[in-house]
């Protein structure tokens, strides 16, 4: 996939468009133009005018760019109608793909409802910590479209809970243990 994307003149560069943990960002397509998704104007002002979708951020030019202080997920669904599907590429590197979906459905313009309907095409992919440049490509079912994108911190687990159990453990063994030198 690398000397596609050279030849693409894609080579991913970690200095445009940095993008933060959390919020959903909304990109816009036209396959006509390019196979790589861009942002939203004004954001991108080679993107296009995407519509607002519910509590999302308009992305600027590409590549988007984060450092992560520890592994995260990245999130991307395809917005509005079904169809579409993306391939994702960090600094370069295949990181994946989106499952292709049947066209005909809608899912509005939530970036929350889009990515829990089965009928849109969606995916998860884990990265590790540290710097990352994110491309996406499109496999459009139409001719202009819209997806989001989100970062999220991978959750840690509940010291609280493991703490928790560890005393009704000891606890526990205690009286076992009590009893069986009475």
């Amino acid at each position: 996939m690398k000397p596609l994307l050279l030849c693409l003149g894609l080579a991913a560069v970690a200095e445009a468009g940095p993008i933060s943990i959390g919020p959903w960002y909304e990109f816009g397509f036209d396959p006509n133009h390019s196979p790589v998704v861009s942002g939203c104007l004004p954001n991108d002002p080679t993107g296009l005018p995407c519509r607002p979708g519910v509590g999302s951020l308009n992305l600027d030019t590409p590549p988007w760019t984060f450092t992560a202080s520890s592994p995260v997920v990245l999130d991307v669904t395809d917005g509005f109608l079904a169809g579409d599907s993306f391939t994702i590429f960090d600094f370069g590197t295949f990181v994946g793909s989106t499952p292709v979906v049947a066209m005909g459905s809608s899912c509005g313009f939530d970036p929350n409802v889009c990515f829990m309907d089965p009928a849109m095409s969606h995916a998860s992919f884990p990265l590790m910590a540290g710097p990352h440049s994110l491309i996406i490509t499109v496999q459009p079912a139409q001719i202009l479209g819209e997806g989001f994108l989100r970062v999220q911190a991978v959750p840690e687990p509940t010291y609280t809970g493991l703490i928790a159990m560890s005393v009704t453990i000891c606890i526990g063994g205690l009286g076992c243990r009590r009893r069986s030198i009475i």
